[in-house]
């Protein structure tokens, strides 16, 4: 089946609406090596006595801080993409337990290794390649099996009343994809025989996409040497690179971006990918109401006791 174009690569099968307030254009790629890091440390709080309920508290430090966790405190490196409508923070343990107290963050994504994360109130276990929506409670893994790398995010959402929701990669339905420009006619495919049979200089890629209430992921898999045809979002989107290497040009300008870099597709902005090499990302929207507070991550001068961040 072939159809006009009427998505940019990030957008394809992501059916949600969007807001149209005028976006601030000066942030809009930042490399891996102009993500700030962070060493993190955090460690469960001894419970309090009292008579009434418990709830599972950790302690937060960073920086020269986090060297003087104590013994059996879980050391992770946080990676910060800072963008004017959200944030993507990188979370990486090599070894030890994983500790992380759920603040801010509205999304997140198992990118390696596995947890147990809260979620509407239940304790819910998640593995690489599942989604998790509005989480809560404190990520865990008290012996993890190898290194578990976790992309937390501070986006909003179009839901009047977003519901809480996890969703499993494993057995998710994945959809080829083929675009090329046509004469002056930007195509896609998503039948195979029509895939097969695009042209040289056709992107070709695979989208898996992971539906939350108001928002979403999308997983792409693009193979290396093609050109997606140009199109215009209907709002601003969130894309880390996981591997490989890509061109986005957007608005007449280009943007090099290859494995840990993030780059925002802007709202209301034309733009277009060249896939350098086999590649893969993982993209979410950042909707913005200015009626409502932004979701992007402001650092505070008490990071050092666990409240180290805020929503603007």
């Amino acid at each position: 089946m072939r159809t006009p174009t009427i998505a940019s690569l990030a957008t394809l099968v992501a059916l949600t609406a969007s807001s149209t307030w005028a976006q601030d254009a000066s942030l809009i790629h930042i490399p891996l090596e102009e993500a700030p890091i962070f060493a993190e440390a955090e460690w469960d709080l001894p419970a309090p006595n009292t008579d009434g309920p418990v709830y599972a508290r950790s302690f937060i430090a960073e920086g020269d801080a986090a060297s003087t966790a104590p013994d059996g405190a879980s050391h992770y490196s946080a990676q910060e993409y800072n963008f004017p409508m959200g944030t993507l923070r990188v979370l990486k343990w090599e070894s030890g337990p994983v500790i992380h107290q759920i603040t801010f963050e509205t999304q997140l994504y198992m990118l390696k290794g596995s947890a147990t994360v809260g979620l509407a109130g239940e304790t819910v276990a998640v593995s690489a390649g599942d989604a998790v929506f509005l989480p809560s409670g404190i990520l865990r893994n008290p012996d993890p099996d190898g290194e578990t790398v976790v992309l937390t995010y501070i986006v909003s959402n179009n839901a009047d009343a977003p519901k809480a929701k996890v969703v499993r990669g494993e057995g998710l339905n994945v959809m080829a994809i083929a675009q090329w420009m046509d004469g002056d006619d930007p195509t896609t495919a998503t039948d195979h025989d029509a895939i097969l049979s695009a042209p040289d200089g056709a992107a070709k890629f695979t989208v898996k996409r992971f539906s939350g209430d108001g928002n979403s992921f999308r997983h792409a898999v693009l193979e290396a040497g093609g050109r997606t045809t140009p199109a215009t979002n209907g709002r601003d989107i969130l894309i880390y690179v996981n591997k490989g290497k890509m061109k986005r040009t957007e608005d007449g300008v280009e943007y090099l971006v290859q494995a840990g870099d993030a780059i925002r597709e802007e709202d209301a902005k034309s733009g277009y990918w060249e896939i350098l090499e086999d590649s893969e990302f993982i993209a979410t929207d950042m909707p913005f109401d200015p009626s409502k507070p932004r979701f992007n991550l402001q650092r505070s001068p008490n990071a050092v006791a666990g409240a180290g961040y805020r929503q603007e």
